[in-house]
Order: structure tokens, then sequence, then C-alpha cells
């Protein structure tokens, strides 16, 4: 499989049935949830391509058909080889299944991602240091809201209780991670097996060489619904993930809007995405806030740190924060919604 100098192979991980996601997940896979008015996953992609990957391998479980049907066998100009599995075999366990496909070292991203992280410094400090695995980590913002990986000043991982790595930094284990064949034979074929508590624990018990670097770029995790909207929300402000504009016009910074949205004499405060279709009402007000395609908000409505998924509706006179709503549903007007998904359909 064609990639960067020093990496044979790639996997993303998209085969977990993302229980904390729902009911965004109940019918779909997390990889294809909507992120900035695209599936999730076309943040990875785009990435990897531009990384130089040709080929990427991605494992499937649940709602494995919203995967498959929507990127085929090809996609940014890679081809997609499925491994799908029948029950969940864990983090370990579906490379180990996969590895028919695999090199000899492995790039392994999480499917609830999404990020650019610069992988060269990760791939020189693997190699030179002959680590059986090495971890990306990240040292942002939103690093603070997870464990941190201790570090010596080597980059050899101490351990996974959390604590400081090098000079007191704060970085978390981004859920990217290059990783030798050699351990992944140490899996039994078929058996469930997580990578992290199972085996670079015991990488950390043999003294054998587990190691983490922290890695320049952006980089975010939305394994639960507020930080599938924050997410968002701070990867507007900062504008990362350019492929997330490129049809978008710029009116300010943090504020992205299609040529085919209307927003008339509404209230707009960044960070902000309208897509293709929306139409806002006169009198609404909008503080960050990401419309998907066609969806409608209605006169004098309040919105807050929420996302509002294609074709949905937001009746006049609501008030919502920290709200997801969902595709095709309808928010009754006057409702008042807080730190919820909105599933009620129109």
């Amino acid at each position: 499989m064609a990639g960067p100098p020093g990496i044979d192979s790639v996997m993303i991980l998209a085969a977990g049935i993302a229980t904390r996601l729902r009911p965004l997940t109940s019918h779909r896979a997390k990889a294809v949830v909507p992120f900035l008015n695209r599936p999730l996953l076309d943040y990875n992609l785009d990435w990897l391509r531009r990384c130089g990957f040709k080929e990427v391998v991605i494992n499937l479980h649940h709602c494995s058909d919203s995967l498959t049907g929507h990127y085929g066998d090809h996609a940014f100009g890679m081809r997609i080889h499925y491994s799908p599995e029948e029950r969940l075999l864990g983090t370990a366990g579906g490379p180990r299944a996969a590895m028919e496909a695999l090199g000899q070292t492995t790039l392994l991203v999480n499917g609830d991602i999404a990020a650019a992280l610069s992988l060269g410094p990760l791939i020189e400090h693997h190699h030179a240091n002959r680590a059986l695995a090495t971890m990306a980590l990240y040292s942002g913002p939103e690093a603070r809201a997870y464990p941190a990986i201790p570090i010596d000043g080597d980059g050899r991982v101490l351990g996974f209780s959390g604590g400081t790595g090098v000079d007191g930094e704060h970085a978390c284990f981004t859920g990217i991670h290059l990783i030798e064949r050699d351990i992944l034979e140490l899996v039994p074929p078929g058996m469930p097996c997580g990578i992290v508590d199972t085996l670079y624990r015991h990488l950390l018990s043999e003294e054998l060489p587990l190691h983490a670097l922290t890695l320049p770029g952006c980089w975010n995790e939305m394994g639960t619904v507020p930080r599938y909207i924050d997410a968002q929300i701070d990867a507007l402000r900062r504008e990362d993930y350019p492929i997330a504009f490129s049809d978008y016009q710029r009116v300010a910074a943090g504020g992205f809007k299609s040529v085919l949205a209307w927003y008339g004499r509404a209230g707009l405060d960044v960070p902000y995405m309208l897509a293709e279709g929306v139409r806002v009402a006169d009198g609404a007000s909008l503080v960050g806030v990401v419309a998907g395609p066609r969806s409608r908000i209605g006169e004098g409505a309040r919105l807050e740190r929420s996302i509002v998924l294609a074709g949905a509706t937001v009746g006049s006179g609501a008030n919502l924060r920290g709200v997801v709503v969902s595709e095709n549903t309808h928010v009754p007007p006057g409702a008042v919604l807080r730190d919820e998904v909105w599933m009620d359909a129109a």
C-alpha cells in the first residue's frame, strides 16, 4: 500500500457502535455523522490523501452500509479496502483481523476524530527509536479535557494513569499511532482485544519500546454529543480543516455561508456556518451555529452553540442552547431546548 516513506499501510477504525453519540448514530456509522456539514470521515480521508496515501483499510461493524454506500471502493483519490467484523473485535483485534491487508508499519486512526497532524516527526521518531508503537499526542486547548500521557525526555511512555509530559506539557492521545506488525501478532486471531488497555500495557510491563510524541496541527475528538458540538464550533473559530470551507463564502473570521443561503435581517454572531439552501428568518439570532443544507430557522428564534442538520426546521420563537436538531425534524414554535438531540419527526 503506497504511503509516505516509513509507513507501509494505514487503517481507520470505524467499527464502533458509538453509544455515547446516540441517537445520532442509531442508524448510521459514527464515521459518517455530519461534521461541518460533511461526513466526518471526509476529513481524515482528505488528510491521509494529502499525506501521500493511495490506499486505506477501514473496518466495519455498526451500520456498515451507511459508510460503504457513501464511499464505495474509491474516495479522495484513494482505494478503500473494507474489513467487516461480525462481532466487534476492538482496537487491536480489528487490525489483527485485517493483517493480510497491512504492512510492517501501520498508521492506525480512530474513526471518531477529525485531524490534520504533521506525520513526519512521528515517523522519524518511531523508526529512530525502533519503537514497537508510537502514539501521536496533541497539546492544544482541547487536550485538557482528556487524560495526559506522561512521557520521559526520550519520548518513552511512562503509563496511562495521567500526569504530564516533558516540561509539564499536558498532551493527550489522539487515537493516531504507528504500530509494528510484530505486536499485532500477539493478539489471538478472532478475539476481541483493546490496543491501549491490553497491548500497550503489555509493552510497558515488559519494558518494551512504547513511545509517544506531541505533533503540530489540528485535532478534534467527538465521542459525546457535547464534544461533537464543541468540536465544530472550535474548528469554525480557528478555521481548521480547509476542506470544510471549499463551498462557502468567508463573511467574517469564523463566519461562513453558501451563496445560496439567505439570512435577511437576522442577527449572526461568529462562529457560524450556513449551508446551501439555509433560510434564517428576520429577527432570528444565531451565535455559534452550524446549519445544514435546506434547514430553516424561524422568525425570532434564538440559537446558541447548536447544530441544525440537513432539512430540519426550527420554529419561530424557539430557544435552543447546546442542541443538535436531527435531519428533517421540526422544533415547534416557542420550544425551549437545552443540551439534547432533538429527534421528533416533522
